[in-house]
């Protein structure tokens, strides 16, 4: 990468961050944040060069509202949607996957009917995670992350 677009993902996370850091000193409700976050991105793309520079910026961006409507409590309707998009633009890493996945699972006491998919989401993250050798940081952090959403879902009843 050169040095120059090296630099304009380091702002990019900057003005990330910012935005982020307004947001919650303002304590913005989730349509806000949405409404921000998703204009951010508009003004990001345009400066973007590449369509695999396009695709991250999108990917993080669904990443990052998926985890506020899951901070939310949005109802399906709204939380389906974003999760769709997640999966459609694919996920920037492993770490990503599983994130989104866990979030599903411990968002199932709100979609229980939802739980089929949620577990094979989980499941399939898993197998992904499993491909790492033993000793990786990933694997160990992607483990905990799965054992917990589980006991959450658990928690509510709601098993696999």
């Amino acid at each position: 990468m050169r040095l120059a677009r090296k630099d304009w993902w380091q702002s990019v996370a900057r003005q990330r961050e910012q935005l982020f850091l307004k947001l919650i000193e303002a304590r913005a409700p989730y349509q806000d944040y949405k409404r921000a976050v998703l204009e951010q991105e508009k003004a990001l793309l345009r400066e973007a060069r590449t369509p695999g520079e396009r695709l991250h910026l999108q990917q993080i961006t669904a990443k990052e509202l998926l985890t506020e409507a899951y901070m939310a409590r949005v109802p399906w309707d709204e939380f389906g949607p974003l999760l769709r998009r997640c999966q459609r633009l694919g996920f920037a890493d492993l770490g990503d996957h599983v994130h989104v996945a866990c979030l599903f699972v411990q968002a199932l006491p709100h979609f229980p009917k939802q739980a089929r998919q949620a577990f094979a989401m989980l499941a399939e993250a898993e197998r992904r995670m499993k491909r790492l050798r033993k000793s990786h940081h990933l694997r160990r952090e992607g483990t905990k992350s799965i054992a917990h959403a589980r006991a959450v879902a658990a928690s509510s009843g709601i098993t696999s």
